[in-house]
C-alpha cells in the first residue's frame, strides 16, 4: 500500500471513528437533525462512518465507491425534498417512486443500481444511528438491462489503436498502451507508481493496484514498455506516480481529446474500451478465456466471457459467402 493511500485510509478511519464513538444519544440526535434538515454534509458524514465501521471493506473502501455513493446521496436528496419524502417516516411507495424517477431521467440500469446502493447505505446508516427503523429500498430493484454487455462499450480496432499511438503525446501514449495492451482501468492508470514499474526483468512488468486494493503483476507489451520508459525518462521529477494527472476525469479528457485530433470514434468506447481491446485481442489470439481472466484480473471467469462475444463479433458472418 502506498504512503498516499495509507494516509487517505487513516484519515477516513479517523473521521469515521469521530462519528462512531459519540455517545449513542448524541449520535441519534445528530442523525435526526441531519435527516430532518436533509443536510448533505451531515448525512454523508454519517453514511461514510457507517460504511467504514460496519461495511465489508472498512477503511479500505475505494475512493471511487465513496465518490459514487456521495453523488447518489446528493441525487436522492435533490429529489426527496421536492417530492415531500420524509427520511424518518417514508411512505410505503417512496422507494419505488424514486427508482421510477431515476428511470425517467434516462439513467442506464447500471447507474440506477449504483444510485440505489448509495441510498440503501444512507438508510442503513440512519438505522445504525437509531434515527429510524425505515428501510424503504429493501424491496426496490433496478430494471434489468435490455442491452447485452457486449453491445455497450466496444473495443477499439487495432488500426484505431495504431492511429491513436501515432497521434498521441508522450503521456497520452502511455494511457493508450496501458489500456489497450495491459488492460488497465482508468483508476489503475492514475494510481500506478514509478516504483511499481520493472523494466529490468527478462519480461518487464508493472504491479497494478486494482479493485479492493488488490495488487497484481501485469506484463508490459513491447510498445507499452517503450511508451512508459520514454515518458518516465522525460519526466524524472514527476513521481511518485507514473502519470502527472491524478483523476479519472483527466484521463477521460485526454483520451477524448486525442480521439478528436486523430479522427477516431470515442463515443460508445470511452477509456474503458481500451481495456476491452486488451481482453478481445487476448481471446482472439489465444482462444483461452483463462488468459483473458489473468490479464484483466477478473475475480470470476463470468466477467471474462464478454470478450468471447467481442471476438466473435469481429469475425465474418457465418452465412456471408452462402
Amino acid at each position: 500500500m502506498s504512503l498516499e493511500l495509507m494516509k487517505a485510509n487513516l484519515d477516513l478511519q479517523a473521521r469515521a471513528e469521530q462519528v462512531a464513538r459519540q455517545d449513542p444519544d448524541a449520535l441519534r440526535k445528530d442523525a435526526l437533525r441531519a435527516a430532518r434538515d436533509m443536510d448533505v454534509v451531515g448525512l454523508w458524514s454519517l453514511t461514510e462512518a457507517f460504511m467504514v465501521t460496519r461495511g465489508a471493506r472498512g477503511a479500505r473502501v475505494s475512493k471511487h465507491t465513496l465518490l459514487s455513493y456521495r453523488q447518489s446521496l446528493k441525487t436522492f436528496l435533490a429529489w426527496a425534498g421536492p417530492a415531500g419524502m420524509s427520511l424518518l417516516r417514508p411512505k410505503p411507495n417512496d422507494g419505488f417512486s424514486y427508482v421510477r424517477f431515476l428511470e425517467a431521467s434516462q439513467l442506464a440500469p447500471h447507474s440506477v443500481r449504483v444510485r440505489l446502493a448509495g441510498v440503501r447505505a444512507l438508510f442503513a446508516a440512519l438505522r445504525w444511528a437509531g434515527a429510524t427503523d425505515a428501510a424503504p429500498f429493501t424491496d426496490v430493484r433496478a430494471p434489468s438491462d435490455p442491452v447485452p454487455r457486449w453491445e455497450k462499450r466496444k473495443p477499439y480496432p487495432d488500426e484505431d489503436i495504431n492511429t491513436l499511438l501515432a497521434a498521441a503525446d508522450m503521456q497520452t501514449a502511455v494511457m493508450i498502451a496501458l489500456g489497450a495492451d495491459c488492460g488497465l482501468r482508468n483508476s489503475e492508470m492514475t494510481t500506478l507508481r514509478r516504483i511499481d514499474v520493472h523494466f529490468d526483468d527478462c519480461d518487464p512488468y508493472i504491479v497494478v493496484t486494482g479493485k479492493r486494493q488488490k495488487r497484481q503483476e501485469v506484463g508490459l507489451s513491447r510498445r507499452a514498455e517503450v511508451a512508459v520508459k520514454r515518458w518516465m525518462d522525460a519526466t524524472p521529477n514527476y513521481g511518485p506516480f507514473v502519470l502527472s494527472v491524478r483523476t479519472i476525469q483527466a484521463v477521460e479528457d485526454a483520451v477524448r481529446a486525442l480521439c478528436q485530433r486523430a479522427g477516431v470514434r470515442y463515443a460508445g468506447r470511452q477509456v474503458h474500451g481500451l481495456r476491452h481491446t486488451a481482453g478481445t485481442r487476448t481471446y482472439t489470439e489465444t482462444s483461452d478465456i483463462m488468459a483473458v481472466r489473468d490479464l484483466l484480473r477478473h475475480r470470476s471467469i463470468d466477467s471474462s466471457e464478454i470478450y468471447v462475444n467481442y471476438a466473435r463479433a469481429g469475425k465474418k458472418k457465418v452465412n456471408r459467402d452462402w
